[in-house]
């Protein structure tokens, strides 16, 4: 990645993590029922976001630290042609997550059956080039499913038996 890469995505990091700070910071503390403070909603959103403005940071500072622009090796401009790439990548996640989340869940499917699909999908879609080019699709597609269907199940078992959660 070049510095100005670094810089972009660290400052949009540190804006992302300052906003779930807030978001947390908002959410209702039940002090009137006698909550710990320790176990209230918004404590766990709150630390992630925390270690998200902290390597945003990190990455700034390494970011600042490395050549100035101009003085790339070869090395560094060769990166450059992978880099478009790597933001393609980062766009499918982003979309995946944000069609899960903000789309799908809780719109008609049971919460494992969405993870499950949400999961699948997401695995396959960044390792279907690698599994064609080394002839192992089927058994890259069947060990997805596999892993997908038991991580959804696992997660919908700890949410609604250990944390008591009701998932949609």
């Amino acid at each position: 990645m070049t510095r100005r890469a670094d810089l972009i995505s660290a400052a949009v990091w540190g804006a992302f993590g300052t906003v779930v700070i807030v978001a947390s910071w908002r959410l209702p503390r039940l002090e009137q029922m006698g909550i710990n403070p320790w176990s209230v909603p918004g404590i766990t959103p709150g630390l992630i976001g925390a270690a998200i403005v902290l390597l945003a940071v990190a990455l700034a500072l390494r970011a600042l630290r490395s050549a100035a622009p101009g003085t790339e090796s070869p090395a560094a401009a060769a990166t450059d042609a992978t880099a478009s790439a790597s933001l393609r990548r980062s766009a499918l996640a982003a979309l995946l997550c944000f069609a899960f989340a903000g789309i799908g869940l809780g719109r008609g499917l049971p919460f494992a059956l969405e993870a499950a699909l949400f999961v699948f999908v997401f695995v396959c879609a960044f390792s279907w080039r690698t599994w064609r080019a080394e002839g192992r699709w089927v058994r890259g597609v069947v060990s997805t499913l596999l892993v997908a269907v038991l991580s959804s199940s696992a997660i919908a078992w700890l949410f609604s038996a250990v944390f008591l959660v009701r998932l949609p």
